[in-house]
């Protein structure tokens, strides 16, 4: 009994455009780019026939989901919204890079306990949701294909749930409308592919 989701990150938003942090606080549409990139994937994945979609409830993600999916009835879960940043949301990409180096590495990738300083979660709590989220479709979708939609950190942060990774900083974030594909039984979690761009 098997459960195949196809996690795709939303396409490209208005913050994403112009270079702001976007956590779960902020919420703004997708641009023209990012409708096209969300095209791109319905074109590659219309033949799966999807049994479930679910979707952060925040806008880009919701917007993603509906040019995917179509007709599909969308369950948004609040557990698929993005990362909180806490009091770095909203704020300029570089900005944040700059004021705070110390969080980043040379990919710009996050480091564990910027929660300190940011006042924003843990790679920790949100991994512990994901993990009740997954546990959740195995028992509900067994031998179903499952859209997924949502972020890239909080993506970055599922293949912590199905991986272990020790060190997260070594994993860049999924790019906008990638898609990943993980296989859940009640005994396994795993990764057939990651972040593959259509668009």
């Amino acid at each position: 009994m098997m459960t195949t989701l196809y996690i795709v990150r939303h396409g490209q938003s208005e913050a994403n455009k112009a270079g702001i942090l976007q956590g779960s606080k902020i919420d703004t549409p997708l641009t023209g780019k990012g409708r096209n990139q969300a095209e791109a994937v319905q074109q590659r994945l219309k033949e799966l026939d999807f049994s479930k979609v679910y979707a952060s409830p925040l806008l880009r993600a919701a917007q993603t989901a509906h040019i995917i999916a179509g007709e599909t009835t969308t369950t948004y879960d609040r557990r698929l919204k993005e990362y909180d940043y806490g009091e770095w949301d909203g704020l300029l990409v570089k900005d944040v890079h700059k004021k705070y180096a110390r969080f980043f590495n040379s990919q710009h990738n996050l480091l564990p306990d910027s929660d300190k300083v940011s006042h924003g979660e843990t790679f920790e709590e949100v991994t512990q949701r994901l993990e009740e989220f997954f546990s959740e479709l195995v028992i509900k979708h067994a031998d179903e294909k499952i859209l997924i939609v949502s972020h890239g950190f909080t993506i970055k942060l599922m293949l912590n749930a199905v991986l272990g990774i020790e060190n997260l900083v070594n994993l860049n974030e999924p790019s906008n409308a990638g898609v990943t594909k993980i296989e859940l039984t009640p005994e396994t979690k795993t990764l057939l592919y990651f972040n593959q761009e259509f668009s």
